[in-house]
């Protein structure tokens, strides 16, 4: 410290230009950092799902969850496998080690699933599930409108999803309470019986016909024309026309059952103000502004409803960003009646205008290097990074306070110059670094721990810790 001094001392235009250059630089790094509500964390788990409709738990062990688990537990990183079979469900559950992405595990499992897919039964399709605080949606939005559900889907899965999509930083847009359809075969025994058909034989027609298959090309002298096997149905009249083989030939399908389109059985339903509406989820990529995307995302509201017509209307059912901005508000306001009432106690106690001004001046310099710290750590402005600089307000006020108030002594006893200000320093240098070393050493553990609580405490101390050391 006493070395620090004297090099300050020296090169005044030095470190004239280091303050303003970072003022400068803390308050680029004030704007650029991203604001959230919570620092973005990778939960080290996720779950590997598959359905395999019709089968008992001990062959959804056996076929599906068995290989599954072997599979995983080749991955590196991959420090617990478990698996939970179900009728028809295979569920198998991954822990990993912190500091993994959870994209970048979600693509290796995916591998690792992909080498064994030819030993996995045909026709499942087993889904990777990973998450984070960035799967949190950004925004929950609601639609209604005049015009009937169906029509309403389709407008907004071919014109509101990806207006919204495009939007800079948003990763997906998930849309709820749309009307499905399902094809029902209701099957008439009689005829079933009189035909000779097993109900088995149309399952298993179906399984074998209901996707078409790319088959090759056949050349001709004038065209060369492609060949597909099988075929994909668009309605129930397709289905109902379909020829079921009978003992005394083929037997129109329409015939031996009733066909028709229905709707699929609602699980949940999403109104607004008593009209029936759709439900869109938006979140975004890790590396986006959530406030900025919310920003956004409202801007581009008023543009899809007048393009939809009907007396569209979106209702933001959540938003992040007024509990992000409420929070950074709070707190920054906190903080500075913090720093004001810092000052007017310096300047109580010292009752000298300059040495307060001085003294008042080392507090937002500590915070913007923290501030610039945070930004070159890749950290987010969040309650506990907030939390952190509000606590270092009245902290990093104490070393100048010391230094100040011993020099004024120095100096009351007939020392002036460069000589007054050095014999001080060095009287107090081992105190004061001593006592930022060991607020220091309280914080710093906080940042070194491992597992979740490292993770989400970590920024609070990197901020702290930076911010005591500016001191």
């Amino acid at each position: 410290m006493l070395r620090l001094t004297k090099l300050s001392l020296a090169h005044r235009t030095v470190v004239l230009l280091l303050c303003l250059l970072t003022i400068g630089l803390g308050l680029y790094s004030t704007t650029a950092l991203k604001q959230e509500l919570i620092p973005s964390i990778d939960v080290p788990r996720g779950r590997v799902i598959t359905t395999y409709a019709g089968a008992a738990p001990d062959v959804v062990e056996a076929q599906v969850s068995k290989p599954i688990e072997s599979a995983v537990k080749a991955v590196d990183g991959i420090t617990d496998v478990t698996s939970t079979s179900s009728s028809g469900v295979s569920q198998v559950a991954v822990q990993w080690d912190y500091g993994i992405s959870a994209d970048d595990m979600a693509n290796k499992l995916r591998s690792a699933i992909d080498s064994i897919a030819a030993t996995l039964p045909a026709n499942i399709d087993p889904r990777v599930m990973t998450g984070g605080t960035d799967d949190i949606p950004v925004a929950l939005l609601a639609l209604s409108s005049d015009e009937d559900l169906n029509t309403l889907s389709q407008k907004v899965t071919d014109t509101v999803a990806p207006e919204l999509r495009g939007i800079p930083g948003v990763r997906d847009v998930a849309v709820s309470g749309e009307e499905e359809h399902e094809i029902v075969i209701t099957y008439k025994p009689s005829q079933l019986e009189s035909n000779g058909i097993d109900p088995g034989t149309i399952a298993q027609m179906f399984a074998a016909n209901s996707t078409a298959i790319p088959s090759g090309t056949m050349r001709t002298d004038s065209a060369n024309l492609d060949v597909q096997t099988g075929t994909s149905y668009s309605s129930s009249k397709q289905i109902a026309d379909l020829m079921v083989p009978g003992t005394d030939g083929p037997v129109r399908l329409g015939d031996l059952a009733t066909v028709k389109e229905a709707p699929v059985t609602k699980t949940s339903i999403s109104r607004v103000d008593g009209r029936t509406s759709l439900t869109l989820s938006i979140t975004k990529t890790p590396d986006a502004n959530t406030v900025t995307v919310s920003h956004a995302i409202a801007k581009l509201l008023p543009e899809l409803e007048q393009s939809l017509g009907s007396n569209a209307r979106f209702v933001t059912v959540f938003d992040q960003a007024p509990y992000i901005e409420q929070s950074i508000h709070d707190l920054t306001v906190e903080g500075g009646i913090g720093l004001a009432m810092a000052v007017f106690v310096i300047l109580l106690f010292l009752r000298s205008l300059r040495p307060t001004l001085i003294t008042a001046i080392s507090i937002p310099l500590s915070l913007l290097i923290a501030l610039i710290a945070l930004w070159v750590g890749g950290y987010t402005l969040n309650i506990l990074t907030l939390a952190a600089l509000t606590v270092a307000i009245g902290r990093v006020v104490d070393d100048s306070i010391v230094v100040i108030e011993n020099i004024k002594r120095h100096q009351s006893y007939g020392e002036s110059g460069t000589g007054s200000i050095v014999n001080a320093v060095r009287e107090v240098a081992g105190a004061v670094t001593s006592s930022t070393l060991t607020t220091v050493a309280v914080f710093l553990p906080i940042g070194l721990v491992g597992g979740q609580a490292g993770e989400i405490f970590r920024p609070f101390a990197v901020a702290a810790v930076v911010a005591l050391l500016a001191s």
